[in-house]
């Protein structure tokens, strides 16, 4: 039996995939240099984009750390946080899409624009570091049962524990779950 996700899960799913894709842009941690939220980003995009610009530079974060992890983990027994292989990117492109509608978009887009490393790891450090596994670029955090690639309860606490590996890391290693069964 699956269990069904609450908002708040979702909430906290997106939230926690969009944070770690803001981390990593070149004004906090550097690790795809992508600059949507910089101010190069801000003057393209809020000129093009004047009411959807900060969703425009979500979306551009998610391909940059999508492309960067993929790049990074070449295993296709893995999971992580941008990876095509589960829903989790899928949930937060489509929640990100539908806010470009809202009469009020969510105010985590104003959040990400003026975030610093620290509020946004505040955010992430939701779980003690898992132990974890280094293999070249990419770190292995944990196991997730195939079964469970689509399990509410279990994908909110495999985004909570890869999401936790993101905090204090100065260099870009890609956390992953290893895909079991």
């Amino acid at each position: 039996m699956v269990s069904v996700m609450s908002t708040s899960d979702v909430d906290e799913i997106v939230g926690s995939t969009i944070r770690v894709a803001r981390l990593g842009e070149a004004d906090l941690r550097n690790w795809w240099g992508s600059r949507a939220f910089g101010a190069a980003g801000r003057v393209v995009l809020k000129q093009r984009l004047p009411r959807t610009w900060r969703m425009a530079a979500v979306e551009l974060d998610l391909a940059s750390a999508a492309n960067r992890h993929n790049d990074a983990i070449d295993r296709p027994n893995a999971v992580h946080l941008f990876s095509d292989r589960w829903p989790v990117r899928r949930w937060t492109a489509a929640w990100v899409a539908e806010q470009k509608t809202e009469e009020e978009p969510s105010e985590i887009f104003g959040l990400l624009e003026n975030a610093t490393l620290e509020m946004i790891e505040d955010h992430l450090r939701t779980h003690k570091r898992p132990k974890s596994q280094s293999l070249g670029d990419a770190r292995r955090v944990g196991t997730i049962d195939r079964s469970s690639l689509e399990d509410p309860t279990e994908v909110i606490d495999a985004v909570r524990m890869l999401a936790t590996a993101y905090v204090g890391r100065e260099s870009f290693v890609a956390p992953f779950l290893e895909v079991a069964g």
